[in-house]
């Protein structure tokens, strides 16, 4: 990241592979900043994912902000414990709990108190965390089609690769029952059909008529 003021932070992005690419910029007259320019010239700027979330959720209720320090008080208060060693495990304690201490900010505070002979600070509010189901919702991990990839067989023919089609009737993503269990449908070959858990580990490979569709496709897996 590359950055000289706080008027506008850019990062490298797709096509910015050159060299001699950054270049200086005034900004508002006063300040400058660097740009990092693709091939065709044209500036590369990564938005801020944060806070197009808050511009868009403060079109419904009013949104307040806060910050990371504030988080880490509010779960030491409420007992909620993070894991800070492995982010990226889909557990409660990973994130989860900072969506919670988040929710619990709007009723309990440290403020400040000021007596005859005392002041500082202190807890106010109360709540209570009881357990409640945990989910994770993703995206199916589907291959888009990539014909341009595979070898062509004989008489110049490509097989097919990717996409959410299969020939069967059913499409990749789609919740079907089979005799492995419960699950979505993730492949095909001739004759039968690929069934993964929400893991997108696979169950087995079953014949397609032993197969039987509960739910379309929606584009989200819950786990």
């Amino acid at each position: 990241m590359i950055t000289r003021s706080n008027c506008l932070t850019l990062t490298k992005g797709r096509g910015a592979h050159d060299k001699g690419q950054v270049t200086e910029e005034p900004c508002d007259g006063k300040l400058s900043r660097t740009v990092l320019k693709g091939r065709r010239g044209v500036a590369i700027s990564l938005a801020d994912p944060n806070k197009w979330a808050l511009t868009q959720l403060a079109e419904f209720a009013p949104v307040e902000s806060r910050k990371g320090w504030e988080t880490s008080q509010l779960r030491t208060q409420l007992g909620l414990q993070k894991q800070k060693h492995r982010k990226g495990d889909a557990i409660p304690a990973t994130h989860a709990v900072d969506g919670i201490a988040l929710a619990c900010s709007a009723f309990i505070e440290y403020e400040s108190f000021h007596c005859a002979k005392t002041h500082g600070h202190q807890w106010t509010g109360e709540v209570s965390v009881t357990v409640a189901p945990f989910k994770v919702i993703r995206r199916p991990p589907i291959s888009r089609r990539q014909l341009h990839l595979m070898v062509p067989g004989k008489g110049g023919i490509r097989r097919k690769y990717g996409g959410s089609t299969t020939r069967h009737g059913v499409r990749k993503g789609d919740l079907v029952s089979s005799p492995k269990g419960i699950g979505y449908v993730s492949g095909d070959t001739e004759k039968q059909i690929s069934v993964s858990n929400a893991n997108w580990k696979r169950l087995g490979q079953i014949s397609s008529s032993k197969v039987q569709l509960i739910r379309r496709s929606n584009g989200l897996i819950v786990a």
